[in-house]
């Protein structure tokens, strides 16, 4: 590519308009930098009973994030408390469950369609005259150098950067083309999510039930509405999605049990794979990876945009920093600080997820004791039960709220 052709500088290149991308943007819109966002083009919304079907439970040391980034203001009125959570096993063992006021909270945090919070990020980017969006643009082709990187897009427009954040998903075209290999994890299910609608009032209350074949979540949303997430392994998945709509409702009915009465109603149904991904190296020199195209875990937490955020905010106090002190940020001793300060969080938390996975869907003789008894031991010991719902709603983390 022939550096003698006129290209625009940015101080920041984000690839991929999600929202790690967008919250990435949001972090350092008053920061002075030129930042450019480059994505393909929004996927329609997919909707069910009027609600999109992705759906993100907010965990309240990231909704503390989105307040601190002047986002929340925006999109307070689309959030549906989650004010405890619920957890049984197969209906066979004693529950456990978390409620907000255990540590100090009125809610564990709040569940929010995808697309609400990418509209409120949105308005928030209009505040700044220093987020340039590029969309829908497709990258033609990608170059490091020594001192910069050189983006060129499908119409022709050349770009230069000091760094180039990849945030775009899972299957991230910019891990590729930086050679950044995976580590791969097929749990051989898919999850089944749609927006139901029960015959009472949640109460900001969230089920999880654990089954053989994988968890059923009930998230509660707005107006009395719920979102499921049920994984299941793929012949039990295809089988629920090729049900019409009476047959399903039933299923779901008789596989959740009768505490919110009955589901009276279910929206249409999307199903995806669950792979767990994480990538070999989150930085190279001039390139940084966060959210999905760094890792995956499996849902059923709902943790993945947390940890996606708190990458996002993490990158953008250390790029605010670099710039402070007149250092290149797209350097490998920023990008490695950014690097040993989220893998930690990171490696617990798809450790955690892999943990409950095999737990709840092993078939080890004597297992379905083990997690009787380890469920209800954790709900009779308070200061481990803190700390563990301390550590799940990113409260005790050291990850900057707005940026300095």
């Amino acid at each position: 590519m022939s550096s003698s052709i006129h290209a625009d500088h940015a101080d920041l290149i984000i690839v991929g308009g999600g929202m790690v991308g967008l919250g990435l943007a949001c972090a350092l819109r008053h920061s002075g930098l030129h930042i450019i966002i480059v994505e393909r083009g929004e996927p329609p919304v997919f909707k069910s009973l009027d609600r999109d079907c992705r759906v993100s439970a907010i965990v309240m040391g990231n909704v503390k994030i989105l307040q601190g980034l002047g986002v929340w203001d925006y999109l307070k009125k689309d959030a549906g408390p989650m004010r405890s959570m619920r957890i049984w096993d197969n209906q066979e063992q004693g529950g456990i469950r978390f409620e907000g006021s255990e540590i100090g909270e009125e809610v564990l945090g709040y569940l929010i369609e995808n697309s609400a919070t990418q509209r409120a990020m949105h308005k928030a980017l209009l505040e700044s005259d220093h987020v340039e969006f590029c969309s829908p643009a497709e990258i033609a082709n990608i170059e490091w150098l020594e001192e910069h990187v050189e983006v060129k897009l499908a119409d022709g427009r050349l770009l230069t950067t000091p760094l180039v954040v990849g945030a775009d998903g899972g299957r991230s075209w910019v891990r590729q083309q930086a050679g950044i290999g995976v580590w791969e994890r097929d749990y051989k299910q898919k999850g089944i999510v749609a927006t139901v609608r029960p015959e009472r009032g949640h109460n900001g209350i969230a089920y999880q039930r654990f089954l053989p074949t994988g968890p059923l979540a009930m998230l509660p949303m707005t107006d009395g509405l719920c979102s499921i997430v049920w994984s299941a392994e793929l012949s039990e998945a295809d089988r629920l999605m090729a049900m019409d709509e009476t047959a399903f409702l039933d299923a779901l009915n008789l596989t959740f049990g009768p505490v919110l009465g009955r589901i009276t109603e279910v929206g249409e149904r999307a199903a995806f794979p669950l792979i767990g991904r994480l990538a070999k190296h989150f930085v190279r020199e001039r390139v940084a990876l966060v959210g999905d195209a760094a890792h995956c875990i499996h849902p059923l937490a709902g943790l993945g945009v947390n940890l996606g955020l708190r990458d996002a905010m993490v990158l953008a106090q250390e790029i605010s920093d670099a710039k402070r002190f007149d250092e290149d940020w797209g350097e490998m001793d920023v990008l490695e600080r950014y690097m040993k300060q989220r893998m930690p969080d990171v490696l617990s938390v798809m450790g955690s997820m892999e943990g409950l996975h095999q737990i709840f869907t092993g078939t080890i003789p004597g297992l379905k004791e083990v997690r009787g008894l380890g469920m209800r031991l954790m709900g009779n010991s308070g200061a481990i039960k803190q700390l563990l719902m301390r550590n799940s709603t990113g409260l005790s983390l050291p990850v900057p709220k707005q940026i300095s």
